[in-house]
Formats: C-alpha cells, structure tokens, sequence
C-alpha cells in the first residue's frame, strides 16, 4: 500500500493519539493531516485540491462532534467537492444513536466508528481504513 495522505478532523487530542496508534499497530505508512475545529475544516476543504498544503487526502477521518461546525456540515462539504468527493470517509464518534448511523449512510460514508473505552478495540480502526482503501475506487 502507498504513503496514505489522511485529513483527521479531531478536537481531542487524546483521540488523534489513539488513531496514530491504530495506523502505526496496522503498518499503515501515512501523512496525517490534523484539523481541531469544525471553522478550520471548512476553511481547509473551501482550499482543498487547489492548495498546495491543502491537498485532497486518501482517507478522510472525521469526528461527528466538533466545535464550531458540526460534523455532518463538513461531511456534506466534502462530498460535494468537485475533486474529492469519492475520497473514502470514515465517522469517528462517540454516539451509537441510529439517527447519527443512517444520516452518515446517506452522506456516503464508508465507515461509522464508535469510539471504544479500550485500546485494543480503539486499534481496530486502522483495519478499517486498510479495508476502506483496498475497496475504493481508482480514479481514471
């Protein structure tokens, strides 16, 4: 697998930490692009394609849950980009309401993560986005 350029939108570090940890535990080789509120995501995806330091990722790993905008804002954000709407996404959060399920479904997502209480389980996550790369579709 190549050098994975991934875009995490998260407030608590002590998340980012553990997803370090999942794509390290999983020999995932990347670039992992942080972003900790919802106002800077969607200053960086009004940019994305089109800067420099502001390309469009392989994965986008996004928390429901953000300051300042909500997560499903950005996630309709993203989807509508021109260039890289078809970038596999994965939710990370802590609600398992059906609610947050489905309209993360109808907003295309490839994954829907609840965030675990225990390592192990939080280290699961780096197989999903071996899983959710392998299965995305090559641009032509």
């Amino acid at each position: 697998m190549k050098r994975l350029d991934i875009l995490l939108a998260e407030d608590n570090l002590g998340d980012v930490f553990l997803v370090q940890e999942a794509l390290h535990a999983h020999h995932i080789e990347h670039f992992l692009r942080v972003i900790r509120d919802g106002e800077e995501a969607m200053h960086y995806l009004g940019r994305m394609g089109s800067a420099s330091d502001a390309p469009c990722p392989d994965v986008f790993l996004v928390d429901l849950n953000l300051p300042g905008v909500d997560g499903y804002e950005i996630l309709e954000q993203f989807r509508s980009h021109p260039r890289c709407r078809s970038v596999p996404v994965v939710i990370i959060t802590s609600s398992d309401a059906p609610l947050d399920r489905a309209k993360a479904r109808q907003l295309g997502v490839n994954a829907y993560f609840r965030k675990p209480s225990d390592l192990t389980e939080f280290l699961k996550l780096g197989a999903i986005v071996v899983e959710i790369v392998a299965n995305a579709p090559t641009e032509e």
